[in-house]
């Protein structure tokens, strides 16, 4: 089971993930709408989708879903990489820092945090030792 500590991990990454969805679903459709060049639009949509992809899965991820723990990696691993790619191409210097780290961050918490997706029914499992039908002649 999960102690407290792991608990409040869990909801901060939830609340983060609504709240990182939120602001780049508004970055990329505001971005969209400046219709700049090809690699920017590229950008704006990829962020505006990650953005709204990490909406549901806040949510699910305040609600132990086992789905949402791998989501919420892809969706926070692709916002990092979204995040790094002006860097990558040479189209600017300055990048966010702190959303970078965020969403490393919470991408390797989920990958790490595998315990807290396991339901009741995992650790009662049957096996060859705990089997009460098994019998040994």
């Amino acid at each position: 089971m999960l102690d407290n500590h792991g608990e409040a991990g869990l909801y901060a990454v939830a609340v983060l993930a609504l709240a990182l969805g939120g602001v780049h679903t508004l970055g990329g459709l505001t971005l969209v709408s400046s219709l700049g060049s090809a690699g920017t639009l590229i950008r704006a949509g990829s962020q505006a989708v990650l953005g709204l992809l990490l909406i549901p899965t806040g949510v699910a991820l305040a609600l132990r879903k086992p789905w949402s723990r791998w989501v919420g990696v892809v969706a926070f691993g692709g916002i990092a990489v979204v995040q790094l790619l002006p860097l990558v191409t040479g189209a600017t210097f300055a990048i966010p820092l702190a959303g970078v780290l965020l969403a490393t961050g919470c991408a390797l918490y989920l990958l790490l945090a595998g315990e807290a997706f396991e339901t009741a029914d995992d650790a009662r499992a049957l096996t060859e030792d705990t089997n009460p039908h098994e019998f040994v002649r």
